[in-house]
């Protein structure tokens, strides 16, 4: 059965590290305000399979941070379970948005989820970003 709910932090970075910085320490993989976040799994019978951190602010704005499934799970709908499980907490809670800073690499895959490119971008660690949104009506 799929499942999502809090994983532990120290779980969180170990994927994370994993699957987005392997030649990092676990250290190096720790982001700004990560202590603010929610640190968010997809289990599957129990065994975490994708992890992501949730930061909610003021005016009901939630960015998501460091989507990552495990490498060799990679492909199997986990992602997929995380973000279905995003939008319904988003309607939910009457969050007034949700939004990322996405791979350039992987924008289609939250395109497909109705989030939208800003033109917003930068370039972090060899990687270039934008920051897709998706807003929310009550």
């Amino acid at each position: 059965m799929i499942t999502v709910s809090e994983a532990d932090y120290n779980e969180v970075l170990k994927i994370r590290q994993q699957v987005m910085y392997p030649d990092k320490s676990i250290d190096g993989v720790k982001i700004d305000n990560d202590d603010m976040g929610i640190h968010l799994g997809v289990f599957d019978d129990g065994h975490l399979m994708t992890v992501a951190s949730i930061f909610l602010d003021k005016e009901r704005n939630l960015q998501f941070r460091k989507l990552a499934t495990r490498v060799e799970v990679q492909g199997k709908g986990y992602a997929t379970e995380f973000m279905k499980w995003l939008d319904d907490y988003a309607k939910d809670v009457k969050l007034n948005s949700v939004w990322c800073n996405a791979r350039k690499d992987v924008i289609g895959f939250y395109k497909k989820f109705g989030y939208e490119e800003t033109n917003e971008t930068f370039s972090r660690d060899d990687y270039d970003y934008i920051v897709m949104r998706k807003k929310f009506q009550h």
